[in-house]
């Protein structure tokens, strides 16, 4: 018991949840980690009698997630969208999950603005509803108008959700610790990496001002776009724990039987919202990750509108050009592409390739058929991040959350029309990616990047070496080097570095060539004469380098 007390400050709730584990058929755990002894005998007693074992193991954690409250909810919800760390099956059902938690009254929506705002209602708003529009585990919102005449939507925490939360995770660390060192086969899940990503993840919803600032950033990626939408938010408004920004009069996404009375023709604004998700994944690296269809809306001016920007995603380049191989690979039914993209994902050596190239070869087989009308991209992607879970190929979470996205979005089409074709809608742009990447720009940016690492790599290398003889001198294993080895290293710094600098002064005077090609007037071979003379002094000194280059290696050999 007093290990338990060191671990866990809240035994009633350590309790309450064992309980629940217990009367929905998860005795066995219990039975393995130990806690049994926690459970009040009546209970169970009770639950031996009641117990509900006619349902599958997925429908008794769903039930048992929603019976046990809002953090355990938020969990769910959160293992619903990474097939990268639990099986499909499981996926599936957490889907069903319903955050569906009653609304605190207006008298506490009151004392929070008040705390946090430091002014009345009536001080700050000209009109406020007192019902919410939304209500879930974190906040509920309510329409409210501004003095100055704003619609907004007003976004308030729950009151001491943040302490709930912090003991409910600080009991699931406890729990998971437990799993891991008791039950061997759990360990290939990593249950305590899970509850510290969900902790991580649940801090930084929690945080409105984080929120805000991610806003922000996507008004700014998409200023003057004419088919994406995203709300102002008001900062005057904005605290840690009360979020104020425009508010969006739109129809949901998901929403089809409303946007076929409101005849309005959903395609075009589907193939809308593909290309802003894609250009927020490839072109921004910095993605809206949550993929709740509620979370997209439909404007009344045509547009695709994004709300609640508490958890995002973010590529950086490696990221993004693996993603893109990856989703390239799939279109275009490639799977040697997909495979090693996956292990350049994971960052292993697959062991059984070739099987897995056998499997992947198998789920692309329908992409082969001339009519792809019937093909789904989210349930190949599906398969895909099944076959990396059961290969043990762990793949980032930003992928998973786009991957997401991607097949929310094509389930929503599917269900508007029948025919639609994520493959044929996304191809030209992912297309454009590639071929983007052979670009004399790209391939420019990419060799000055690779300079600049050489070139701090060549002038970081004496003093690493210096400092590493320096170790081995000092420690009990001694290294004899003759003063000629010391010598030959020296002069291939010095070598190494003089390379760089010719290459470094190579691309300089290219750039002004390039720059000042449109300047001044023709003096040689139609070309201004700074133009000419940097074109010259380049060629010159990229033949003085290549003639050095050739000359020492016919001395090595």
């Amino acid at each position: 018991m007093f290990k338990i007390v060191k671990e866990v400050r809240d035994i009633n709730r350590l309790r309450e949840i064992l309980t629940v584990l217990f009367e929905e058929g998860f005795d066995f755990l219990i039975e393995k980690i130990r806690l049994r002894h926690n459970i009040p005998l009546t209970k169970r007693v009770k639950a031996r009698i009641e117990q509900k074992k006619a349902f599958s193991i997925e429908k008794r954690l769903r039930l048992t997630l929603e019976r046990l409250g809002p953090t355990f909810i938020k969990f769910g919800q959160v293992l619903s969208v990474r097939p990268d760390l639990i099986p499909k099956s499981y996926i599936k059902e957490l889907e069903k999950l319903q955050d569906s938690v009653p609304a605190f009254s207006y008298e506490i929506v009151k004392q929070q603005i008040r705390k946090e705002l430091g002014k009345d209602i009536n001080g700050l708003f000209s009109s406020f509803e007192k019902k919410p529009i939304a209500s879930a585990s974190i906040s509920q919102v309510h329409k409210a108008v501004l003095k100055d005449g704003k619609n907004a939507a007003v976004k308030i925490q729950r009151p001491d959700v943040k302490k709930i939360m912090e003991t409910d995770i600080e009991i699931m660390f406890y729990v998971a610790k437990l799993l891991e060192s008791r039950i061997p086969k759990i360990r290939k899940f990593f249950p305590v990496k899970i509850i510290e990503e969900f902790s991580n993840w649940t801090e930084k919803e929690l945080d409105f001002k984080r929120e805000a600032m991610n806003a922000k950033l996507f008004a700014k990626n998409f200023s003057g776009s004419g088919t994406v939408k995203i709300p102002e938010v008001y900062v005057d408004f904005t605290t840690s724990k009360i979020l104020t920004m425009e508010f969006i009069d739109g129809i949901e996404l998901h929403n089809i039987q409303e946007i076929k009375r409101e005849k309005i023709d959903l395609l075009p604004l589907l193939n809308n919202g593909f290309d802003a998700i894609l250009t927020q994944v490839f072109v921004h690296g910095f993605f809206h990750a949550d993929p709740h269809p509620g979370n997209i809306l439909i404007t009344k001016d045509k547009k695709i509108a994004f709300v609640d920007f508490g958890i995002v995603g973010h590529f950086d380049e490696e990221l993004k050009l693996k993603s893109i191989d990856l989703f390239y690979g799939v279109i275009i039914n490639n799977p040697e592409t997909i495979v090693t993209t996956l292990a350049d994902l994971g960052g292993i050596e697959i062991e059984n390739r070739e099987e897995l190239k056998y499997e992947i070869s198998d789920l692309l087989e329908p992409l082969q058929s001339s009519d792809i009308t019937n093909v789904k991209i989210s349930r190949i992607l599906e398969e895909i991040l099944d076959l990396a879970l059961s290969h043990g190929i762990k793949i980032p979470m930003p992928f998973v959350l786009f991957g997401k996205t991607i097949i929310t979005l094509e389930g929503i089409a599917l269900e508007y029309d029948p025919k639609f074709n994520i493959v044929e809608n996304s191809k030209p742009f992912i297309e454009k990616l590639v071929s983007q990447r052979y670009s004399p720009v790209y391939q420019f940016n990419q060799i000055m990047k690779n300079m600049l690492k050489f070139k701090r790599f060549a002038e970081q290398l004496p003093e690493q070496t210096t400092r590493a003889l320096k170790k081995i001198e000092k420690g009990t294993i001694k290294v004899d080097i003759e003063d000629t080895d010391i010598k030959k290293l020296s002069l291939e710094i010095d070598r190494s570095g003089n390379r760089v600098a010719y290459s470094m002064l190579i691309a300089a005077l290219l750039i002004v060539g390039a720059l000042t090609i449109g300047f001044g007037k023709p003096f040689i071979l139609n070309v201004p004469l700074i133009t000419f003379m940097s074109f010259l002094a380049a060629f010159i000194l990229s033949i003085i380098l290549f003639v050095s280059i050739l000359r020492e290696e016919n001395l090595i050999k």
